[in-house]
C-alpha cells in the first residue's frame, strides 16, 4: 500500500512538471540585425545576442567573411531576407533587370553560407491576391533548385500563403499606445513566429514587450524577433532584462521584473481636434469682423434666388469672404483626410503606400503628407474652377462674384467635416470616412451648382452647360475610371488596405 501511493505522488508530480512545461514552452529567440559597418562592433554585437540567449540572426544584407566566421562559431542560424519590400504582382510578374540582379546575387550569397537555413522571399506584399502568388512561384522554385531550403515572408495578418512557395511567415505584431495594454491573442494564430515592433513611443519601455510576451502561448514554443537596435537598447537601460530573455529561451516560467514606468497616451488625434477648433474659430472671428459675411452667412440656404441676385445684380464685390471660406474649406477637407488615412492605414501600410507613390512623401510615410497634399489640392482647385467658370461667362466682369458664388456651398463642410473628426476621435473609421467621403463630394459639386446659378444670367443656358458642366462631369468620371482601372495604383492601395 505504501508503494501504491509512492508511486501515486510520484506519477502526480510528473503530470504536474509536465504542466508548467506546457504553458511555459520554450521559446526560440531571433534579432532582426542591422549589421554594423565596422566589423569588431559587428563581432561585439553577435557575442552580446549570444550571452543573451538569441539563437536567430534575420539579415537583409550578406555581411564579411569575418563576420561570417564568428557567426558560425557562435552556432547561429541565420534567415537572410532577400530585403524585397512591399511587392504587388507587377512586382513579380514584370520585373527589371535590376530586381532580378538582386534576387540572384543576394540569393547566391546566402545559400553559398552553411549557417542559412532559411531566406526570406518578400517583406509584407500582396499576398490576399492569388496573382500575386502565382508570380512569385517561379523565383521560389529557382531558388529551391539551387538548394533545398525554406523560404518565408513578413507579414502583418496570419492570412494563409500558398506553402508551395513559402514555408511559414512571421508576423509583424505593432504594439502602440492604443494596443500596448490589450496586445491581440497571438495563440490563436497558425503561425508560430512573431516579431515585435513597438512604436517609437513605446520604444523605452519594459511592459508593452511583457504584454506582448503575454499574448503569445508559450506552449507552442514560439519564436520571438525584436529588431536589434531596440533589443541593444534595452540592455544598456535595463541590465537585468538579460535575464528575462535567458528565461524566455528555458524551460523555466518567464523572469520579469519591471519598473515603475509612466506610458504616455496616444496623441495622434491631438491635432485634427485642434485644428478643427482653430478652423471654426476663423469662423467665429470672421463673421464677428465682416458684416458682409455676418448678413449673408445662411442667405444661400434659406433666400438662394435673393442671395444670387444680392451678388449679380447688386454687385457685392469684396473678396475676402470668398477668399477666407475657400481656404477654411481646404483646411478641412486637410484635416479630415489626415483623419481617413491615420484611422485606416497603419504605420506598415502608409510606409507601403508611399512606397510605391514617393513622390506624394513631401513630408514623410505619415498623414501629414496627405494633409499637405489636400490642401495644395482643394486650393489649385478652386482657383482653376472660379477662372473655368469666370471665363465661360463673357458679361460677367467681376471675379468676386464668381469666387462667391462657388465658395458658399463649401460651408456645409463645416458639418461634415466636424461630423468626420468626431468620429476620429472615438476611433470609428466608418464614419470617419463616410463624412470626408461627403465632403469631398461636397467641394466637388459646388463647382456644378456655381455653374447651375451663373447659368440663369446667360441667353443659352444649355450652350453654358456644355462649357462647364458638361466637361467637368467628364473629367471626373474619366478621373475615376483611370483610377480604378490602373493595375499599379489599385493594387497599391489594396495592398495598404490589406496591412491594416
Amino acid at each position: 500500500m505504501t508503494n501504491f501511493r509512492l508511486r501515486y505522488y510520484f506519477v502526480a508530480l510528473l503530470l504536474l512538471a509536465a504542466s508548467q512545461t506546457e504553458l511555459y514552452g520554450q521559446s526560440t529567440l531571433g534579432v532582426v540585425w542591422d549589421i554594423p559597418s565596422d566589423i569588431d562592433s559587428a563581432n561585439t554585437q553577435l557575442q552580446q545576442f549570444h550571452e543573451v540567449g538569441i539563437s536567430i540572426l534575420e539579415i537583409d544584407t550578406s555581411p564579411r567573411s569575418e563576420v561570417w566566421n564568428q557567426i558560425d562559431s557562435l552556432g547561429f542560424t541565420v534567415y537572410g531576407n532577400l530585403n524585397i519590400n512591399f511587392p504587388i504582382p507587377q512586382t513579380f510578374a514584370e520585373p527589371d533587370s535590376s530586381l532580378l540582379d538582386h534576387i540572384e546575387n543576394s540569393a547566391t550569397s546566402y545559400l553559398s553560407q552553411s549557417p542559412v537555413e532559411a531566406i526570406g522571399l518578400f517583406n509584407y506584399g500582396s499576398i490576399h491576391d492569388s496573382t500575386f502568388w502565382k508570380a512569385t512561384a517561379s523565383f521560389a522554385v529557382n531558388i529551391k533548385q539551387a538548394k533545398d531550403i525554406d523560404l518565408y515572408h513578413k507579414s502583418t495578418t496570419p492570412f494563409p500563403g500558398d506553402s508551395s512557395v513559402v514555408s511559414f511567415a512571421i508576423i509583424k505584431v505593432p504594439v502602440t499606445s492604443k494596443n500596448f495594454d490589450s496586445p491581440p491573442d497571438l495563440s490563436a494564430h497558425a503561425s508560430s513566429y512573431f516579431y515585435y515592433a513597438p512604436s517609437d513611443k513605446m520604444s523605452p519601455f519594459l511592459r508593452p514587450f511583457k504584454n506582448f510576451i503575454t499574448a503569445v502561448n508559450q506552449s507552442k514554443n514560439n519564436t520571438i524577433f525584436v529588431d536589434s537596435g531596440w533589443l541593444l537598447m534595452m540592455i544598456k537601460e535595463h541590465p537585468q532584462f538579460t535575464e528575462t530573455l535567458q528565461s524566455l529561451s528555458s524551460q523555466s516560467e518567464p523572469v520579469f521584473p519591471l519598473p515603475n514606468e509612466s506610458i504616455p497616451t496616444s496623441g495622434n488625434k491631438a491635432l485634427p481636434m485642434i485644428l478643427l477648433i482653430f478652423a471654426w474659430g476663423t469662423v467665429a472671428l470672421h463673421y464677428n469682423a465682416s458684416p458682409l459675411y455676418r448678413k449673408s452667412l445662411f442667405r444661400y440656404f434659406t433666400a438662394h434666388k435673393f442671395f444670387i441676385d444680392d451678388i449679380f445684380k447688386r454687385l457685392i464685390r469684396s473678396p475676402i469672404p470668398a477668399t477666407i471660406i475657400i481656404l477654411q474649406n481646404a483646411l478641412l477637407l486637410s484635416i479630415s483626410t489626415y483623419a481617413v488615412f491615420s484611422v485606416l492605414l497603419t504605420s506598415t501600410a502608409q510606409q507601403a503606400f508611399f512606397y510605391h507613390f514617393s513622390d506624394l512623401s513631401i513630408a514623410g510615410n505619415t498623414p501629414v503628407s496627405f494633409f499637405l497634399w489636400t490642401f495644395l489640392l482643394i486650393s489649385l482647385l478652386s482657383l482653376v474652377n472660379i477662372l473655368w467658370l469666370y471665363f465661360s461667362h463673357k458679361k460677367i466682369k467681376s471675379f468676386t462674384q464668381i469666387a462667391t458664388v462657388f465658395a458658399w456651398p463649401l460651408q456645409l463642410n463645416f458639418l461634415f467635416c466636424t461630423a468626420a473628426i468626431t468620429f476620429f476621435s472615438a476611433s470609428k473609421s466608418g464614419g470617419t470616412t463616410l463624412f470626408t467621403s461627403i465632403g469631398l463630394l461636397a467641394f466637388s459639386l459646388s463647382y456644378i451648382f456655381a455653374a447651375l446659378d451663373i447659368s440663369r444670367l446667360v441667353r443659352s443656358k444649355s450652350k453654358y452647360l456644355f462649357k462647364t458642366v458638361i466637361p467637368y462631369a467628364m473629367i471626373i468620371a474619366g478621373l475615376l475610371v483611370w483610377l480604378f482601372t490602373t493595375d499599379q495604383w489599385m493594387d497599391a492601395l489594396m495592398l495598404a488596405l490589406n496591412l491594416t
